[in-house]
């Protein structure tokens, strides 16, 4: 576990040698491409699977390949052809990241990225963070996007408060002054599934142009009576005010009347054997007609930008978000037989029947970022510099109703009798045989009492994060560039249950940095090396009431690109260690409470996206990972992976486009995604098989027309796509027809 190059020797030599052809470009012979050669913009449209420039890494648009960072771009094409339903559907087919891994979520979208689990935190819209905590999680449709950025590693000095893995950057559609377009959309598919999309840009005069995104969807699952309907809404106005001044304006609103996808199975019956058989695929584990999650999250902000001459500008951007959560959500406690009223609610010892409680939440956040950036050029001799300096400020304000536990979900048209309680509502649930009550009757955790509305708490929660940065990205000649950054954080999380009067205040203030070089060898062959750090809060207290340490990592990195001249495409290469400090264990104000963990990641990934010639696309990657626990308050998980960490990923999509005869207009794709074995503890005890999963996908073309239908996990297959206390089954088959007419 300790090798930091455990690939396999058939993919390491694929790796190396084409790395090898192209240090001999020369010998190859050029490939015409068609597409759009005028210089690319991360927020523009892209028809093609390669993107040249990415915003994510330097907060402006920068080449790729001269980028001392690992970054990837999800194109708009990519998605058109994939038709995901969820950013973490998008980035199936990029490297070191781990999508899916609690099967499709509704409520928010998970990520492994090099061995480090994040949600809520890492994902950003536009540049911005989309400040989440909790349920009050943000989950953009990826029909509003131009684009997905991902810039792998921590990514602080930029950001302020980011998880190890890196960044997620979601670049929205907006308006374009270019010129008309627009396309409608209707597709039909598994489960029901049924969506209209609107897309539509009009350029108003030579200086305003409008835009509105807008789709209406509902759909099954493959968990029987679980249902979910979206609909969203989402202008931008773009106005180049002067020569010298551009304000894009861009609002969203989306609206979710579903119930909660997530089944929060027991590892009895699904990872590990039961008496009574394995738990059916499609079993609801809570009550469909009882459970909800009703969302609805409105967005308004802009881009600013002012050129005071071919040296200096000044950009702002600012978003203001306004969430509503409802919701109830039911899961698995334990089987009744392992419980301490066992010999109440299980005595034969079937071990058929689990005890469930409850999540719930009913509330509204609201959030607000602003970004302020000087971007400064200039030279020192002969190297030429470009400074960028900012401040951004970020709040969170949360005001949640719910219970001060968890309660236990009883049947009110039954009861057991408990010795010690008496008699009680029945909160037995068959898993193997489910029958849903119609009178669901909530309990305390502890006392077994009913409880009503008025057991709800009300808490208010405020995070605030200021921000000051400063980067120089210094070309010191063709072939050497240095990027540096430091940055300054104030952070601040204030608690307050209005009930029982309970406050906790935290406030912590952070430095980070990061130093890059990249070197141009030949050909667009670039090597580079990368220092960088993270930092995390923890809201939690030692038992004297001191505030923890937050989270912190550090990651090495050192890679190659190659941009071929050619052909268009880009290629990848990089190897890293990233090691998390100050992990917690034990209850928050308890002598239990400790910061010893650490987590250390050692890893190398590749990646290739290439349009070989008109008619064949590409995209490749290859990850691995050694993740392993150094630091522990449990002696038993050290030097073990952490649960859910795949070591092994893999994947490879390609499609054909016939270019003329019969076939003319028609367009072929599949592909394979392969995700190793992982383990749903932290002692490495319950392992998980690795599994692949295989896609296609087929379009034609006519005129203003294009028919597709895309399959994913294309054979069916039934797998447990993660495991940690709970067990999660994958996604099933899903296949999707649409017709589109775009003009």
């Amino acid at each position: 576990m300790n090798s930091l190059f455990r690939l396999t020797p058939i993919s390491l030599a694929v790796t190396l040698s084409l790395f090898s052809m192209m240090g001999h470009t020369e010998e190859i012979g050029t490939i015409v491409v068609e597409g759009d050669t005028e210089e690319q913009s991360s927020t523009s449209d892209n028809f093609s699977y390669v993107s040249d420039v990415a915003q994510t890494a330097t907060k402006s648009d920068e080449e790729i390949v001269n980028i001392p960072r690992s970054v990837s771009v999800v194109t708009q094409e990519q998605m058109n052809d994939r038709a995901p339903i969820s950013i973490s559907d998008a980035l199936q087919y990029t490297p070191s990241i781990q999508t899916n891994f609690y099967g499709e979520d509704n409520k928010q979208d998970w990520f492994v990225i090099r061995g480090f689990k994040q949600a809520n935190n890492g994902l950003y819209q536009d540049g911005t963070r989309l400040y989440s905590s909790g349920f009050y999680s943000w989950q953009i449709d990826p029909f509003m996007l131009e684009r997905i950025e991902i810039l792998r590693g921590p990514a602080s000095t930029l950001n302020g408060q980011t998880p190890p893995g890196g960044v997620i950057n979601v670049i929205s559609k907006r308006a374009q002054l270019d010129e008309d377009f627009g396309s409608v959309t209707g597709s039909m598919g598994s489960y029901d599934r049924k969506e209209i999309n609107l897309d539509v840009n009009k350029v108003l005069n030579d200086k305003m142009a409008f835009r509105m995104v807008a789709l209406t969807r509902e759909n099954g699952t493959k968990v029987d009576d679980v249902d979910a309907k979206r609909t969203l809404l989402a202008p931008s106005l773009a106005w180049q005010i002067s020569d010298k001044t551009n304000l894009t304006l861009m609002a969203s609103y989306q609206k979710d009347d579903s119930d909660p996808y997530l089944q929060f199975l027991p590892m009895e019956g699904t990872l590990t054997s039961s008496p009574n058989g394995t738990i059916d695929y499609d079993t609801a584990l809570g009550n469909p007609d009882w459970e909800t999650f009703q969302r609805e999250q409105t967005s308004v902000g802009y881009e600013l930008e002012h050129i005071f001459n071919d040296d200096f500008k000044f950009q702002q951007s600012a978003r203001f978000s306004h969430m509503d959560i409802n919701l109830r959500q039911m899961y698995s406690l334990q089987y009744s037989a392992d419980s301490a009223e066992a010999a109440a609610l299980d005595p034969s010892g079937d071990r058929d029947v689990i005890v469930r409680q409850v999540s719930t939440s009913d509330g509204y956040s609201n959030a607000f970022n602003i970004d302020n950036r000087l971007i400064f050029n200039f030279n020192t001799g002969s190297t030429k510099h470009t400074l960028l300096t900012g401040v951004d400020f970020q709040s969170l304000n949360i005001n949640n109703k719910d219970y001060a536990a968890d309660p236990v979900v009883a049947d009110g048209n039954s009861s057991v009798t408990i010795p010690s309680v008496g008699t009680i509502p029945n909160p037995n649930f068959n898993v193997y045989n489910p029958s849903y009550s119609n009178n669901v009757v909530l309990l305390n955790s502890s006392t077994y009492a009913t409880l009503t509305d008025d057991d709800l708490e009300t808490t208010k929660t405020k995070n605030r994060q200021l921000g000051f940065y400063l980067q120089d990205k210094a070309d010191i000649s063709d072939k050497i560039t240095i990027l540096a950054g430091i940055r300054y954080d104030d952070v601040s999380n204030e608690s307050h249950n209005l009930d029982t009067n309970t406050k906790s205040d935290l406030d912590i203030e952070e430095w980070t940095s990061n130093l890059g070089a990249s070197y141009s060898i030949r050909n667009n062959l670039v090597s580079y090396v990368s220092y960088a750090q993270s930092f995390n809060p923890i809201i939690a207290f030692d038992e004297n009431n001191d505030p923890a340490k937050p989270e912190s990592a550090d990651s090495y990195e050192i890679g190659l690109k190659f941009k071929p001249h050619n052909f268009d495409g880009q290629f990848g290469i990089a190897a890293y260690q990233v090691t998390k400090e100050n992990l917690s264990s034990g209850s928050s104000g308890t002598s239990d409470f400790k910061q010893i963990g650490e987590v250390r990641n050692r890893g190398i990934e590749f990646e290739a996206v290439a349009n070989l010639n008109q008619a064949f696309t590409l995209v490749g990657t290859l990850s691995y990972v050694d993740s392993e626990i150094t630091k522990d308050n449990n002696s038993a998980k050290i030097g073990k992976t952490p649960s859910q960490i795949a070591s092994n990923l893999a994947s490879l999509w390609g499609n054909y486009r016939f270019m003329d005869g019969i076939l003319d207009g028609l367009k072929v794709g599949a592909g394979v995604r392969y995700i190793g074995e992982t383990y749903g503890d932290d002692t490495e005890t319950n392992k998980l098989p690795s599994y692949a999963l295989f896609d296609a996908m087929a379009n034609y073309q006519w005129n203003d027309y294009k028919f597709q239908i895309m399959v994913k996990n294309l054979f069916d297959k039934e797998y447990i796509a993660t495991c940690n206390y709970f067990c999660y089954y994958g996604d099933s088959r899903n296949i999707i027809a649409s017709v589109t007419y775009d003009w």
